[in-house]
């Protein structure tokens, strides 16, 4: 039997947070990474959101949609929390920057059609509705509100709408490489069951303080920071991506000094803090208070938990803190993760075994477990293509059931189908949601393996792209480290051959003028080549058919920071793709 639900709806969660505790801090805006930019208080965000939900109620009904387009945190916040109050569906969406890439701005336009959104809630400083006006005209026609230039006296005309829990929060558009995002619709009882669900498997009560830089328009920022924060009446810090991706160490920072307890970032977050904050600059961090540092979001690497705790263990961090996750926009946000011992659960797998389709232990390929599925999740193992149920150990597409999966995709009933209403052919069970996840169940814990789609096969034995793209990384220093693409192209009427292409970069420390690194010859493209060449073929024994050097920022990633594979195989194929110069001693600085 179902526990009863925290509230019926968002608003009323930020009405009782109002009341219960109006004067203490709900978010800290650091807008630079550091200087204290905006300080919303419970009582302040509700009367804020409230002013902006009747400005909206003039122009939008309950139900309709209104796109948030705000680049500045407060804003957003102010903005998203406004539909709520209003009943109106939220539609958040990754500003269209930089201006100067058409496609960008062509996916919003396309989202604002898909979804008939009627309004476009932004700031007075984002300043995007004149770009898009060549751009985007049909986008910059909409009605826009500034919802920093609403006086707060119209929170007066506010009227509450029915919002019941059956009824849409917002829609999540995913990421799409090739094809118009879909919108995931994500009603209220969705919402707060995963919320539940989060606060479950990470521990969170309302004395935590939550610290991010991850971007709002997406699920882990929005639902696993903004909105668990909201949950919970807790406090939220918060700075841009853009903050933390120029100086890592900012994070940290704002960790120590506001005493933050949960944080999460994608792999990569961890990995630049070792890489890119010298020793000598980490003796100012005091990382005692966090208490869950988890990762999710893309591909974890249990190199990169072991090097982070190596690094920061001294400055007070609990190897414990350390906990993978396993999640996606289809299930909200967290499918499994949380604590099941005091440190990460790794195996070190068998690799014959795992190409062959089963994870077995006995090996030297580490995996990390995403968690043991909680009460209220259902995790089941399927051929993706018989859809049959697999045994324990097996590979297959991971299948999810729970009180908190969406209602399907906005206005795509086929695709909701196929996606959120599958059934086992074997027992006929259902329906899951298909996540197109490959992994499998191991002595209970959850082990993610790559996606159904990009896996690829050489004679009958399956590669996982991020694993082959960890081996080339790791094979030359020059290398940038999660900037790679693996993936299979077809010659001669078979997809066999893998192709890598990977982004040159001068290692951060070689840069500091003086030092014995920084002196040191810059090794050739042929060079590094052969080096990746050589650790694939040993590693997965297979042979490349190309290793593409390219120059920074060139791999195709979402928003969210992921690879596009498909997209940068089109890339490539076309000729898109920029190649790197030959490397000089002191060429390619300023971006890690």
């Amino acid at each position: 039997m179902e526990t009863p639900l925290k509230a019926p709806n968002v608003s009323a969660l930020l009405s009782e947070n109002a009341q219960r505790r109006g004067d203490e801090r709900a978010c800290t805006i650091l807008g630079n990474g550091h200087d204290e930019t905006d300080v919303m208080t419970h009582g302040s965000l509700d009367l804020e959101a409230r002013a902006v939900a009747a400005r909206l109620q003039r122009s939008v009904r309950a139900g309709e949609r209104a796109l948030i387009l705000a680049t500045d945190n407060a804003h957003f916040i102010r903005a998203f929390m406004a539909c709520q109050h209003a009943g109106v569906v939220a539609v958040p969406v990754a500003p269209p920057l930089p201006l100067r890439q058409p496609r960008k701005a062509a996916t919003l336009q396309a989202i604002a059609a898909d979804c008939g959104a009627r309004v476009v809630l932004t700031g007075s400083t984002t300043a995007l509705r004149e770009p898009l006006r060549d751009l985007a005209p049909d986008l910059a026609a909409l009605e826009w509100i500034d919802v920093d230039t609403v006086p707060i006296e119209e929170a007066a005309d506010h009227r509450a709408p029915r919002v019941g829990p059956e009824d849409l929060s917002f829609l999540q558009y995913t990421s799409g490489s090739t094809s118009l995002p879909k919108g995931v619709m994500v009603s209220h009882r969705a919402l707060l069951r995963n919320e539940e669900m989060f606060s479950a498997v990470m521990g969170t009560t309302s004395d935590d303080v939550i610290v991010s830089w991850l971007p709002l328009f997406h699920d882990m920022g929005l639902i696993g920071k903004v909105l668990h924060s909201a949950y919970l009446g807790t406090h939220l810090v918060l700075m841009p991506p853009g903050a933390f991706v120029q100086r890592p160490a900012r994070w940290l920072r704002a960790l120590t000094r506001y005493r933050g307890t949960v944080s999460g970032a994608p792999n990569f977050a961890y990995d630049m803090c070792v890489r890119r904050i010298p020793e000598e600059d980490r003796d100012e961090f005091d990382l005692s208070s966090w208490r869950v540092a988890f990762s999710g979001a893309e591909p974890i690497r249990p190199a990169t938990f072991d090097a982070f705790v190596r690094a920061y263990t001294r400055h007070g961090l609990a190897p414990r803190a350390m906990q993978a996750a396993y999640g996606l926009a289809e299930i909200t946000l967290i499918a499994t993760g949380g604590f099941s011992s005091e440190v990460p659960v790794t195996l070190d797998a068998d690799r014959a075994a795992l190409r062959a389709g089963r994870v077995a232990a006995g090996g030297d390929h580490p995996l990390i477990s995403v968690g043991r599925p909680r009460a209220g999740r259902g995790v089941l193992i399927v051929d993706p293509d018989t859809r049959n149920t697999c045994e324990e150990g097996a590979v297959g597409e991971i299948w999810l059931t729970g009180p908190d999966v969406p209602l399907g995709y906005w206005q795509r009933p086929e695709d909701t189908r196929e996606t959120f209403e599958a059934y086992t052919a074997d027992t006929g069970e259902g329906p899951f949601l298909r996540t197109g996840d490959l992994g499998a169940l191991h002595q209970g814990e959850l082990y993610i393996t790559g996606r159904h789609k990009d896996l690829v096969i050489v004679d009958g034995r399956n590669h996982y792209p991020h694993d082959i793209e960890a081996v080339a990384e790791a094979a030359h220093p020059w290398l940038r480290p999660g900037f790679s693409a693996a993936f299979p192209v077809e010659r001669d009427g078979r997809e066999q051959v893998v192709v890598v292409v990977a982004e040159v970069l001068r290692p951060v420390h070689t840069r500091r003028p003086g030092s014995e690194a920084a002196s040191a010859p810059a090794p050739s493209l042929a060079d590094i080549r052969r080096a990746v060449l050589t650790a694939v073929a040993a590693d997965h024994d297979i042979r490349l058919h190309d290793v593409h050097l390219v120059v920074p920022s060139s791999v195709p990633r979402t928003s969210s920071g992921k690879i596009q594979r498909r997209a940068c195989r089109a890339a490539y194929e076309n000729g898109e793709l920029i190649p790197a110069q030959e490397p000089r001693a002191r060429a390619l600085e300023g971006i890690s």
